[in-house]
């Protein structure tokens, strides 16, 4: 129950640009003691910085927060990232697509004898008339917040029962510390039934997810065997990938 309240906290103050703790404690039926607690663990996950009688919306934090209006942000260097995923991607290749918007640049350039496996129904209508394409989605409880996404049970168990070449997903937030996050931790399990349904795991991620935080961590750097992003990320983000064994590709 405290994950979902943070979502909601984190969502009140995305949408407001602060949240009051009586407003959040009347909302989610939970003491004022309660909210403060899960402001100051906000806090702490430099999401929220606290104020007299609620916080605010931390600067820099809503670049990577995932709401609709966020979706063209980094467009270009999205479309990159997804031109040189697709140099990866070989004629009867089977690969998972995670939800994601470079994923889904990554599906509409995708030109190739391939079998597609997505829990993103978006990706999903790019595909559909994509005759080189065999396309399976795992279908599962339908999230629509901050896009559309297949999540819960169903979607695990179905991908329990896929053996991909490659997967290509995507991250929220990336620590070499923390690791690969996401602000959902239904999303998260369905980043790891992911992973694990395949050989060769890759992470496509711009420059603006690098050194951010979110609400739960899915992996860790070293289970991953390829990162993806652009030019702009730092030389030595590249040095420390490549000293735990994580090749670096840019366009």
């Amino acid at each position: 129950m405290r994950m979902k309240r943070l979502e909601i906290i984190t969502s009140t103050l995305e949408s407001q640009g602060t949240v009051e703790v009586a407003q959040m404690s009347a909302l989610l039926n939970v003491t004022p003691k309660t909210i403060r607690q899960d402001l100051i663990e906000l806090e702490k996950m430099g999401v929220a910085v606290r104020v007299h009688g609620g916080a605010t919306l931390k600067n820099g934090f809503s670049d990577i927060y995932p709401v609709p209006s966020r979706k063209q942000k980094h467009m270009e260097e999205k479309q990159q990232i997804a031109m040189r995923a697709l140099s990866l991607i070989e004629d009867d290749d089977i690969i998972i697509l995670d939800s994601g918007t470079t994923t889904l640049e990554l599906a509409k350039l995708i030109d190739r004898q391939v079998i597609v496996i997505t829990n993103d129904p978006t990706i999903c209508h790019v595909l559909l008339h994509n005759e080189k394409v065999t396309l399976f989605s795992t279908g599962g409880r339908l999230r629509r917040e901050f896009g559309f996404t297949y999540a819960g049970s169903d979607a695990i168990r179905m991908l329990s029962n896929y053996h991909a070449h490659k997967c290509f997903i995507g991250t929220s937030a990336f620590d070499s510390e923390r690791g690969l996050m996401v602000f959902s931790s239904e999303e998260g399990e369905v980043k790891r039934a992911i992973m694990k349904a395949s050989v060769q795991k890759i992470c496509l991620l711009d420059y603006s997810k690098f050194h951010k935080t979110a609400f739960s961590t899915f992996a860790s750097p070293s289970e991953l065997d390829i990162i993806i992003t652009d030019n702009r990320i730092p030389q030595q983000d590249i040095d420390h990938l490549a000293s735990i064994n994580i090749k670096v590709l840019t366009p």
